[in-house]
């Protein structure tokens, strides 16, 4: 019913798109009668979805008839595909016949992977072979794999996957414990193979998996790996490094991994401990370079030392890194004079950057003079034309409103009824009518897998076309046309996103912001710590938000409802601009990084953008930049005028900034209406 609902609700939709999702012939056929053709392919749909349940059952007797009436069915394929996968006895020539007819087809893959899995538990070694790909699948069928070339008596090829397994820092699946035996048999376990998986078994903290690979090891290795063992318990104790040859290769690994464990914890101790390493000669000095690098970066970034009184091999003075680590580090405590004359120590490609052009202008502004103002101006207006944080910050420094830079094109109607007119395209508006958004994604970037730019580019505005925005936007970036504003920035959900951003006293292009840049309104995007939906909320924020707002529970499928997920998404950053009063910076870093740090964050006193430049988390600073750059194109797309900061927010960091001096009055934000709790 779930599906049939879906279906319904997706008619007036394919309705809105009949052209393009049909062939050319059909489309002359029924250019005069398309509601009768949308009715025929509504009823089509019905007929697919019974017949679905059909060949899901494996009893195949009412499944033909069905077939017959949805010949030209888009979808048929699929029908096909479930009859055989439901029967893991099918044989495997009818199996291989389906897949040599569909190799575009993203299910072929599927029924591959899924005979290989039945002819696995069947036990049956030559036809898992013919199925298996050994470029895909989880590390069980890999391991099976080897057991069926053990099998058949292809050694060679047994021997080199079967290495290719152990040197893994995990435990195997079970499936993984024959091939291992026979290897071993003949000859392929070597001490050095042996010490190798001991030592990744370490480096993953597979602390059991290390102990039972000890088994393998000679005398001498079990002693290196004792030592190793104690080195790892206390790394910044210089006394444990003497008991190994730290020059030895097969003691390397561990003991760089040592040292980066007590850079991270304890970056003073290792710098002590680098030299004293150093001094004793007991590691190469080239070798330490990394670590020094990595400590000193530590210790710049953590305010705990500056590049010029670090105790550094002469050649990381000019490390890019490290010079930019101390630029910012600068920055932070607004000390921004002489930073053009540091910028310049930077090599040539760094300094072209935008971040640093911007600030050897800011800079250059605060030295006062005639002079260094008009080159400041000079390079602000550079950076103006840039759709992006910096030019839009150039753009405020000359009281004038940032560009856009928008040089979206149109497709001509033709490409987009060609491409829209393809097999291809014609399931995947059959599988979104279904509500199968999986399996429609997996067909478009099959589809779009060997396109051109400009293929990529007629993709793209025929997904726009089809208010399937994630993938329009994924598809403009794949060939790089970052000019193609309008379909790059949609207004996706609008009328959902103008309801609740008033609702809630949130700027509607600051929500639209949050939602482009956390999922690209994909509605049910889900990250890997958990977050849902376009606007990406965490199951936990959820929670708190409903309860705020006395509405019922809300499920993963809830948030994964756009209606739902703006609602909450936006409730909660409207909670972040009451919280800090209407500060849109720290509330888009609260948003990603949470008001409890940004509280702390929040006492540190610099001038707005010096703040943002030194956010402690590199993704934070990227998210915060990103969300007021995009607010700025959305306000802009919308007929309006926005500058990427506000005076409000800016005196609220540094009542002396600058920037403050003559900004005109089309900088003064509006004054959104406010309702519900104030957190």
């Amino acid at each position: 019913m779930m599906f049939f609902s879906k279906a319904l609700a997706w008619f007036g939709f394919a309705l809105s798109l009949w052209p393009m999702a049909l062939s050319p012939t059909t489309q002359a056929a029924e250019y005069q009668d398309p509601l009768g053709q949308e009715m025929r392919r509504f009823r089509e749909r019905q007929l697919f979805l019974e017949a679905r349940n059909e060949a899901r059952t494996g009893k195949l007797s009412k499944l033909k008839p069905m077939l017959d009436q949805l010949t030209n069915y888009p979808l048929k394929p699929y029908l096909e595909f479930e009859a055989i996968k439901a029967r893991a006895s099918t044989p495997d020539l009818k199996v291989l016949t389906f897949v040599d007819n569909h190799p575009d087809l993203p299910i072929s893959q599927q029924l591959m992977t899924a005979f290989s899995r039945y002819r696995m538990r069947q036990g049956q070694p030559e036809s898992f072979l013919s199925f298996h790909n050994p470029d895909h699948g989880d590390q069980d069928l890999h391991c099976y794999r080897a057991a069926a070339l053990w099998t058949l008596g292809r050694k060679e090829e047994a021997m080199n996957l079967t290495e290719k397994l152990w040197l893994k820092g995990q435990s195997q699946p079970k499936h993984c414990d024959q091939p291992f035996v026979r290897w071993r048999k003949e000859g392929g376990l070597t001490r050095e193979l042996a010490w190798q998986r001991w030592e990744l078994a370490k480096l993953a903290g597979e602390t059991r998996l290390a102990r039972y690979l000890e088994r393998y090891l000679n005398d001498e290795q079990r002693n290196r790996a004792k030592n190793l063992t104690k080195l790892l318990q206390r790394p910044a104790q210089s006394s444990r490094y003497q008991r190994l040859d730290p020059t030895a290769d097969h003691n390397r690994a561990l003991i760089d991994h040592a040292i980066t464990q007590v850079t991270k914890e304890t970056p003073n101790k290792a710098l002590a401990l680098i030299a004293t390493l150093e001094v004793e000669q007991q590691i190469q000095p080239e070798r330490l370079l990394p670590h020094y690098q990595a400590v000193a970066l530590r210790l710049i970034q953590s305010n705990q030392a500056q590049l010029e009184t670090l105790v550094l091999p002469s050649v990381l003075r000019a490390d890019p890194k490290l010079l930019e680590a101390e630029l910012v580090a600068r920055i932070a405590k607004g000390h921004l004079t002489g930073l053009p004359e540091q910028i310049a120590k930077l090599p040539p490609g760094h300094q072209g950057e935008l971040r640093w052009r911007y600030w050897r202008a800011r800079a250059l502004i605060s030295e006062g003079t005639a002079e260094t103002q008009n080159v400041a101006r000079t390079i602000f207006e550079s950076l103006a034309a840039e759709r992006d944080y910096y030019g839009h910050m150039a753009a405020l420094w000359l009281n004038q409103p940032a560009s856009i830079a928008d040089q979206s094109s149109s497709i001509p109607h033709e490409d987009l009824l060609d491409l829209a007119a393809s097999p291809a395209a014609q399931r995947m508006v059959e599988l979104r009518a279904l509500g199968d958004i999986t399996a429609a994604r997996r067909e478009w970037f099959m589809l779009i897998s060997n396109f051109s730019d400009t293929e990529l580019h007629i993709a793209a505005a025929l997904a726009n076309q089809w208010h399937w925005h994630d993938i329009a936007i994924a598809t403009l970036a794949q060939s790089r046309a970052w000019d193609e504003v309008k379909i790059r920035f949609p207004m996706a959900y609008s009328d959902l996103f103008a309801h609740q951003a008033l609702k809630h006293g949130v700027p509607m292009g600051l929500a639209m912001a949050v939602a482009r840049r956390e999922s690209g309104f994909w509605n049910d995007a889900r990250s890997p710590v958990g977050a849902e939906g376009l606007m990406q909320l965490m199951p936990s924020t959820a929670r708190l938000v409903v309860k705020d707002l006395n509405l019922p529970a809300a499920t993963t499928d809830a948030l994964n409802d756009p209606a739902v997920n703006i609602q909450l998404g936006t409730a909660y950053l409207g909670q972040m601009l009451q919280r800090f009063d209407d500060n849109r910076v720290l509330a888009l870093a609260a948003y990603n990084a949470g008001p409890s740090r940004v509280q702390r964050w929040k006492q540190r006193k610099a001038p707005i953008d010096a703040w943002i430049e030194s956010i402690p988390f590199k993704e934070t600073r990227a998210y915060v930049k990103a969300g007021l750059l995009y607010a700025g194109i959305y306000r802009q797309l919308n007929g309006g005028v926005q500058p990427i900061v506000f005076p409000n927010e800016i005196i609220q960091f540094h009542s002396a900034d600058p920037l403050l001096e003559g900004l005109q009055p089309w900088t003064q934000p509006p004054s959104p209406h406010r309702s519900g709790p104030k957190t």
